[in-house]
């Protein structure tokens, strides 16, 4: 009796013990997961990894990393960049609410040419958080990609900038692109790097990470990113327009040619040709606008390296109020 009880207890012991083990395996794999992009060259990982994969579409919803997890020395906290997010890790909290991000949307909202929209129509959601409603196709692709926990609240309502209808969230901006197959028509906005340009972050940041499993490549597409010097100019006044163009590891394309064309508000165009872009990656051309009304100033940009043998377009607003 008493050796066969020996024998259980011997068994059982056994059983916990490789659970433990097998715990502490999970634990240790779960920190020392990690994936490569080879689009950016960039890894995510640990906890950022986790939070990036809780979602079933993130390309979508984030983009790729554009930066590997670093320190901000401004607020002391881990952070990374994505194309269209940043996500800060904040330890102080419960583990599930660690990674948390940043509210771009917020930060880099600046009021564009609004759109009116009836009021109390049942495609819209009002929020108590928030003065602006969500409607139509924006409201459907923000019900089904996490709502406010994923996007915050409404920062702006329906308006016009870069040519395009928009709308700011906390933490994102939707776009509506008619030209993109039905279902793809609302995207999420490249405000991850907008921010990492605005706040002037060290640029070496965007350098890809070698990974032995991924050969250089030669520059085989190019992700032209344009910025008015100024939100807003008087009818009569001088702006300026930078051009960053990088390749699909987000370094930087030299000798790129820029053109642009500037549209007004009454119609009329200008058509531009920039210097070519430096070892930076970066153009940029100052020049005069006049206007006689006010309005929403269009900008389309042209990008073309090798010959002509690449080419790639962006766009840029500004608006003309007095």
């Amino acid at each position: 009796m008493i050796s066969s009880r020996l024998w259980w207890i011997s068994f059982l012991l056994i059983l916990v013990l490789a659970a433990v083990g097998i715990g502490w395996q999970q634990v240790s794999a779960q920190a020392e997961s990690e994936r490569y992009f080879p689009e950016t060259g960039h890894w995510v990982t640990d906890e950022f990894l986790l939070k990036y994969e809780e979602i079933p579409n993130p390309s979508e919803i984030y983009g790729a990393p554009i930066t590997e997890r670093f320190v901000d020395p401004i607020s002391g906290r881990e952070i990374q960049y994505f194309e269209k997010a940043r996500f800060e890790f904040h330890p102080e909290f419960p583990a599930e609410l660690q990674v948390k991000l940043s509210t771009l949307g917020q930060y880099l909202y600046q009021e564009g040419q609004p759109i009116d929209v009836l009021a109390n129509t049942p495609a819209c959601r009002t929020f108590i958080e928030s003065p602006y409603p969500v409607c139509y196709a924006f409201l459907d692709f923000f019900e089904a990609n996490g709502d406010t926990a994923q996007f915050g609240y409404p920062v702006s309502g329906f308006e016009i900038q870069d040519g395009l209808i928009i709308q700011y969230f906390q933490t994102a901006r939707f776009e509506w692109h008619p030209e993109n197959p039905a279902g793809e028509r609302v995207t999420v906005a490249n405000l991850g790097y907008r921010y990492f340009y605005d706040r002037r972050e060290d640029p070496t940041l965007l350098n890809p990470v070698p990974n032995e499993d991924i050969p250089d490549l030669p520059v085989i597409s190019l992700n032209p990113h344009a910025f008015a010097r100024s939100a807003i100019l008087p009818l009569s006044g001088s702006q300026t327009l930078y051009v960053v163009v990088q390749d699909q590891y987000h370094q930087p394309v030299a000798n790129a040619e820029v053109e642009f064309t500037v549209s007004l508000p009454n119609g009329s165009t200008k058509e531009y040709k920039a210097s070519n872009t430096d070892s930076n990656g970066v153009s940029m051309l100052s020049f005069e606008v006049l206007s006689n009304s006010p309005g929403i100033a269009n900008i389309s940009v042209l990008v073309s390296f090798d010959n002509r043998a690449l080419q790639a377009k962006t766009r840029t607003s500004f608006s003309l109020w007095w």
